[in-house]
């Protein structure tokens, strides 16, 4: 499935091309939207676009500004100018940006969905190309690193016996006794970002780029081997031996070497790692301790206080007692979701996560734990108050919260993005519930009409509507437009220029009055969309009213 960014100021434009698209065909699976080149930009930095459809003509950055700025930042991007410019300059900077086509508005809509197939098509190419890059990297890695990332995995899972399997100790180097083996437990803070932003959704890979950096280590007698925790997709493992050396200067090497990759991998791929280190034993067999203690490490994280990479060496010492609860007001949440007041909801979150921030330590552990508890009662709470969810339904549900659970259990670097994680938790289940209709909360889609009739000459924003009805977007639109055959924009223009129509025939207002009264900026904006909609400006109407009534 692919994103695709539209780029242009006009709202009723950026309709319009939502409209004539037939997205579910091409495999368009999320629209973003921008109002100028600057805004643009953020959204390519923050999200996976996979195509560019610009604007040329727009207030601050304009498409000119934003083609060069992308030809520089993301020079195979796909792009697709569409603009009511059709002069050289335009042109001539969408040829030398390499954008796929130059269409020209108004839209047509066989144009637009050949452009997007062309699109597609081509990412299609790029995306077989790159698995295919991807299988022979994996074939030409496969055989000793293999068994090697094999046998340390069964070794810190505790099912490896050194006993009748010498030979292949051996044949990864790890056979002799005089030799000291550590391990270090390594967290992804930032996977979902990376994955998405650098590398196609594919977590195989990114692991891979991880280990390459890591495995090329080699210094003073010390050998590293980096792998993916085949159990856990954020932790990887990075195993060492050393002859000659005493574990405290082992250990204290380990964790300057250590630090230095971590720094190495935030600088090349943007990675946000936090490294816990277990204590080495010249027993291969206690790998799984070390593990365990490098594991131990990273769960008491403050993620109060985290902000940056760290390398924690392991130290013993008594465990913190935390009460942090994210479920000490469900009863009251619980009726908040029944009665469909779920902006109360949020608020009462940010009274808990306040208490929470006062205390001194919240660690790693229980900033996760309190999530997989929270998540999983209002899970409870929905699925109870969720009538229409009924016995054969219950495997897809699981496996959705499964998902949610994956998600949220991915991306924490510090103690801010677990408080978004916390309401992103709350807008998830609070939608379950709206589109259930399991909520109280009184709503038709007939209510926005009734106000579009009655504020037809203000400025009317969808926006509006979300945050009063707590609805998604995507969802409004095509409520109304299953009502009305139309979208909401439509009907606002459709309504202002009947109402243009009727007030051109009171011969004492004048133009500039009647577009004050129907809420346009000015004059000459009210003139060209009226022009757009009936092919004449309102003077010519006038002017054949005029000599139809002389007749």
């Amino acid at each position: 499935m692919y994103h695709i960014l539209i780029l242009d100021d006009e709202e009723p434009l950026r309709e319009a091309i939502r409209i004539l698209g037939e997205w579910d065909s091409l495999k368009i699976s999320q629209i973003h939207e921008a109002i100028n080149g600057q805004e643009g930009l953020s959204i390519l930095r923050e999200y996976q676009i996979d195509l560019v459809m610009v604007d040329m003509k727009m207030p601050g950055m304009n498409g000119v500004e934003f083609l060069k700025k992308v030809k520089q930042e993301y020079p195979d991007m796909l792009t697709i100018v569409i603009s009511g410019y059709n002069d050289f300059e335009y042109t001539h900077q969408a040829i030398r940006s390499n954008v796929l086509d130059y269409l020209l508005k108004p839209v047509n809509r066989h144009e637009l969905n050949d452009t997007l197939r062309k699109a597609v098509h081509l990412l299609q190419e790029r995306q077989q190309q790159h698995q295919e890059k991807i299988q022979q990297h994996r074939a030409l890695h496969v055989s000793l690193p293999k068994l090697k990332e094999n046998i340390y995995q069964s070794l810190i899972d505790k099912r490896f016996k050194k006993q009748g399997n010498e030979d292949m100790l051996a044949m990864i180097g790890a056979e002799d006794d005089t030799c000291y083996h550590g391990a270090v437990v390594l967290r992804i803070l930032n996977l979902e970002y990376v994955r998405r932003h650098r590398f196609y959704g594919d977590t195989s890979l990114l692991h891979f780029a991880i280990a390459n950096v890591l495995n090329e280590c080699t210094e003073d007698n010390i050998q590293y081997f980096c792998f993916a925790n085949q159990r856990l997709e954020r932790e990887m493992v990075l195993v060492y031996h050393a002859r000659h050396r005493y574990p405290q200067e082992l250990g204290f090497a380990v964790q300057q070497r250590v630090r230095s990759l971590i720094q190495t991998l935030a600088h090349l791929l943007e990675l946000y790692i936090i490294a816990g280190l277990g204590v080495p034993s010249n027993d291969i067999q206690q790998l799984a301790m070390a593990y365990e203690q490098g594991k131990q490490m990273l769960e008491q994280v403050n993620i109060l206080e985290l902000h940056k990479s760290v390398v924690i060496p392991y130290e013993q010492h008594d465990s913190i007692a935390e009460s942090h609860s994210l479920c000490s007001r469900m009863p009251q949440i619980r009726t908040l979701l029944e009665n469909g007041h779920f902006p109360q909801i949020h608020r009462i979150a940010d009274e808990l996560i306040a208490m929470i921030k006062q205390s001194p330590y919240l660690s790693m552990h229980m900033a996760e734990y309190s999530l997989h508890d929270f998540e999983g009662q209002l899970y409870e709470i929905t699925r109870e108050l969720d009538h229409r969810l009924s016995v054969a339904d219950e495997p897809t549900i699981t496996h959705m919260r499964k998902e949610r659970i994956q998600v949220y259990t991915l991306d924490m670097m510090n103690i801010a993005q677990w408080e978004q994680h916390v309401h992103d938790i709350i807008t998830y289940y609070a939608e379950i519930v709206r589109k259930s209709g399991a909520s109280r909360q009184s709503f038709h889609i007939s209510d926005i009409r009734s106000y579009i009739d009655q504020h037809y000459f203000e400025d009317i924003k969808i926006s509006m509507f979300t945050d009063k009805y707590y609805l998604s977007r995507e969802y409004l639109m095509k409520l109304f437009k299953q009502e009305y055959q139309m979208g909401i924009h439509e009907y606002v223009q459709q309504l202002r220029m009947d109402k243009a129509k009727t007030l051109l025939n009171e011969e004492g207002l004048k133009i500039q009055e009647i577009s004050e009264m129907l809420g346009y900026k000015d004059k000459n904006y009210f003139s060209k969309a009226f022009r757009n909609y009936y092919q004449l400006s309102p003077s010519e109407y006038r002017t054949q009213l005029s000599t139809m009534s002389n007749r």
